[in-house]
């Protein structure tokens, strides 16, 4: 059963900017409230005991003080500050998790989307995990024509559940004419163990600059070697706060909904 939850949190928000100059992207408030407590909500239906927060440095006071200032709140969840000085990648990021880790299987969450849904997410992903004893992976369908923004999954039929594809392999934001698919990594994971013990070999060869270590990179391994990994369609409503317009449309939708 997986346990813990990484929360990859260092970006600096620049499409959110003015917003961003003074919060942190993931504590800007989204119809009330901060963005990163959707995601923590989604954690008690799916079993989260420990949640890592990885930041960058100059955002470690706010982040400390959010967490205490939520632990009433999210009583199940333990918290941890890990602080990623330079900013190479997710992969990177989930690396500074890496010593509480261990040997285990963990989730990873972006909080940049709000995933609307009557089920958690999160409790979907361990479910279909554990079933399978298998890394997956969110996934979604957008427009073709907006594929080459995002990581696209090249994928093959899995029988064993309507809403599971087998993943064969994944493209960082290709061009519409070359992207194999138009499903879409949202940026939410539940991992087997050997996708970390990948990073930390990839980390040992990988240049030391921005994005040098993707979580892509890691998967790349796990196929070559024929290890099974699949893609779970999610059905709800995507809403990606990530940019200014995208920030308003969700706070808007949020509040509607008096979520």
């Amino acid at each position: 059963m997986i346990r813990k939850l990484v929360l990859p949190l260092g970006g600096l928000g620049k499409r959110l900017r003015p917003l961003t100059y003074t919060t942190p992207k993931n504590l800007l408030e989204v119809a009330g409230k901060p963005l990163i407590e959707y995601t923590l909500k989604e954690t008690a239906a799916a079993g989260i005991r420990e949640a890592i927060l990885v930041i960058s440095p100059e955002h470690k006071s706010q982040f400390e003080a959010y967490a205490k200032s939520v632990q009433e709140k999210f009583p199940h969840l333990k918290f941890h500050i890990r602080v990623q000085e330079n900013p190479w990648g997710n992969g990177h990021a989930v690396l500074q998790a890496a010593d509480l880790l261990g040997d285990e299987p963990f989730l990873v969450r972006f909080p940049d989307d709000v995933l609307y849904t009557e089920e958690s997410v999160l409790a979907k992903l361990v479910k279909a995990a554990d079933e399978h004893n298998a890394t997956v992976i969110l996934l979604t369908r957008i427009p073709r024509e907006d594929v080459s923004r995002y990581g696209v999954v090249e994928v093959e039929e899995f029988k064993a559940s309507e809403n599971l594809h087998r993943v064969k392999g994944v493209v960082e934001k290709p061009s519409v004419e070359e992207a194999p698919s138009n499903l879409i990594i949202v940026g939410a994971y539940a991992m087997a163990p050997q996708v970390l013990r990948d990073l930390q070999i990839l980390a040992k060869t990988m240049p030391e600059k921005d994005d040098a270590l993707l979580l892509t990179d890691a998967f790349g391994e796990e196929l070559k070697r024929g290890e099974r990994i699949l893609g779970l369609e999610f059905k709800g409503k995507r809403l990606d706060c990530g940019t200014l317009e995208g920030y308003k449309d969700s706070s808007e939708f949020l509040a509607q909904k008096g979520i």
